[in-house]
């Protein structure tokens, strides 16, 4: 369609809209409406929801949740982090969550690993003995938890603390912890029926 034509249709269509709107208000007509007495009626849908929209609820609100306790905390290494990530050798995505100081210590665990491992790889090869004792100093993040016990305890009275000074905190504190244990109810619920068959 040519603009010519654009033109053409745009003024047949508006101006008699315009024509009618006009006459209607010369002519002081204001249309009738009817009240309606009669009680609305609510329509209420029952069904199950899924697990999968039971996590993403979930996800939601402790997302929600980190994040207003991210800006309520005395201290930035307390912060909660979460992202999605996929391991090693699996698609599956894994949704986690961690406190900044959890991992800051696994990066420098990790970032002094490397730096010994590079170091056993010399122009004629590579050290067995050096590259062993590298691979060693890697940590499971169990161990660096076990190292970071005091961190982990002074995360905890933060959080009591700004759950004692936040309604809106503690409120959602609640709701995530309502909102898990439906959604693990369910999941147990739907996997136990399953066995039994």
């Amino acid at each position: 369609m040519n603009l010519a034509h654009r033109i053409t249709f745009i003024a047949v269509t508006i101006i008699p809209l315009s024509a009618n709107a006009q006459t209607a208000e010369q002519a002081g007509i204001v249309p009738k409406t009817e009240s309606n007495t009669r009680p609305i009626e609510e329509i209420e849908v029952r069904g199950q929801r899924t697990l999968i929209s039971m996590r993403y609820q979930l996800r939601l609100a402790e997302d929600s949740l980190y994040k207003l306790f991210n800006d309520l905390n005395s201290a930035d290494k307390y912060d909660i982090l979460c992202k999605t990530e996929r391991t090693t050798r699996t698609f599956i995505p894994q949704y986690s969550c961690e406190p900044e100081f959890f991992l800051s210590m696994r990066q420098e665990v990790n970032r002094n690993a490397l730096i010994e491992i590079r170091g056993s790889f010399t122009s004629d090869g590579y050290d067995p003995a050096l590259y062993q004792l590298a691979i060693d100093k890697l940590e499971p993040d169990s161990e660096i938890r076990a190292r970071l016990v005091g961190d982990y305890e002074g995360l905890e009275q933060e959080m009591f603390r700004i759950a004692s000074e936040n309604e809106n905190y503690r409120e959602q504190l609640i709701q995530v912890g309502e909102l898990k244990a439906q959604y693990e109810a369910a999941r147990e619920a739907r996997f136990n029926e399953k066995d039994e068959d």
